[in-house]
């Protein structure tokens, strides 16, 4: 980087200000906007390291630039931004500009529409046990810019990688990409079906001959022509895990045989690897229904796989938040079929019900927060009550994990009140 190049960062969230830290680390005089308030730990810390900033709007001292940063969050269409690239002021991502100072090219990449986290997270767990050194980022809740210096020339780094990074690439190269599987989400950001999974496929444009794609065997039809060498998965059966959790499995499995040949699945403790917050997390059992977590499922086809969990189990299904864009008519025909009762929250609430009346499914009802569905799936007294809400968390909550901590606690809560 330049010194004192004029960079100005969008977002004030983890990713964007990761981007602006290694920014400032390399010497350039950083600009950040955020068009929300900041919390006040952000504050302090932009005023610590002497970096200018705004909040409550972004304002034309972003065209003061050299260079744009973006957050995932940020959305690449925003008029200022469409302002700067008339100027000719060049626009990446965080996960770009970490890219060009990270020293290892050894790059595995995941995406798709579910499952990313587990299965970079599972292909960690695999490497390290096989005395790899490898760190997972990206995505998953580490950006990139944060691991940089744990990073060295032999460090297998895996990222979880979502559309809205690669919205943002220019030059980011993989040298194991996997596109896991591909369902309607992010509909409202990306402005269809097709342009979302063209974003998908620019996780694949900078390989060569000399990598490797991974794709689900379903996805291979549709895919364009690819210059890196193609390898598809499907499901690997492995008694007591979840039918989602086969198809992540076979994933990681392939992507770290590619790396170390003699993995031995042996050596991982797969129900620790498989585990993570706020992703089908078993919470408590109170008064013999049993709670799980799953606020990690913002769109239809996790909350699908999630409830494909509980095959033998009378449901109660707390769906709802924020629409994403894609149709929910997937979901209420699940829901129909198995006679599970729904309990809908948030801005999607209407929209979800009507979908549940198109089917014939009178079985939902209406809740106020998430302390009120705790107290009604106890009231109804089925085996389980799940959380996977198939929307965005954004009209409640600051994100999925917030969503799930304040489901955990109303549970948490519930338990004690039946104990005095």
């Amino acid at each position: 980087m330049k010194a004192s190049r004029c960079v100005a960062v969008l977002g004030a969230g983890r990713s964007g200000l990761a981007a602006a830290r290694l920014l400032h680390k390399q010497g350039a005089r950083v600009f950040l906007s955020d068009h929300h308030s900041l919390p006040p730990q952000a504050r302090e810390e932009l005023e610590a390291l002497g970096i200018d900033y705004e909040e409550g709007g972004h304002t034309h001292r972003i065209l003061e630039s050299e260079l744009i940063v973006l957050s995932p969050g940020v959305p690449f269409d925003l008029p200022i931004l469409k302002e700067a690239r008339g100027r000719g002021i060049p626009t990446i991502g965080e996960l770009e500009l970490a890219y060009r100072f990270c020293k290892s090219r050894k790059i595995l990449a995941v995406t798709g529409t579910k499952g990313k986290s587990t299965t970079a997270k599972l292909i960690g767990e695999l490497l390290r046990a096989h005395d790899y050194k490898a760190v997972v980022a990206g995505n998953i809740g580490t950006p990139l810019g944060n691991e940089l210096e744990r990073i060295d020339e032999g460090t297998i780094v895996v990222l979880e990688v979502s559309s809205f990074q690669l919205e943002s690439i220019v030059d980011f190269h993989p040298w194991i990409s996997l596109f896991l599987n591909f369902a309607p989400d992010h509909l409202e950001r990306h402005g269809g079906l097709e342009n979302y999974f063209k974003i998908k496929c620019r996780i694949f444009s900078n390989q060569t001959e000399e990598d490797f794609a991974i794709v689900h065997r379903s996805l291979l039809p549709r895919l364009p022509r690819l210059r890196p060498r193609l390898l598809s998965f499907s499901e690997i059966q492995v008694e007591g895990l979840f039918p989602h959790l086969r198809e992540d499995l076979a994933a990681a499995l392939c992507a770290a045989r590619l790396v170390e040949p003699g993995i031995d699945l042996s050596k991982v403790d797969l129900e620790k690897a498989l585990a993570l917050p706020h992703r089908l997390e078993f919470i408590a059992e109170v008064d013999g229904v049993r709670f799980y977590d799953d606020s990690k499922a913002t769109n239809v086809l996790a909350a699908l796989a999630a409830i494909s969990s509980f095959p033998d189990s009378r449901l109660t299904l707390i769906l709802g938040g924020r629409a994403k864009g894609e149709s929910f008519a997937p979901l209420a025909k699940a829901v129909k079929e198995r006679e599970i009762t729904a309990l809908l929250i948030g801005e999607a609430a209407p929209e979800l019900a009507r979908e549940l009346e198109r089917v014939g499914h009178r079985g939902f009802h209406f809740v106020k927060d998430l302390r009120e569905a705790v107290r009604l799936a106890l009231e109804l007294g089925h085996e389980v009550c799940l959380l996977s809400p198939a929307c965005a968390s954004f009209d409640m909550f600051a994100d999925y994990a917030a969503r799930g901590e304040a489901f955990q606690q109303a549970v948490r809560q519930a338990k004690l009140a039946l104990t005095f």
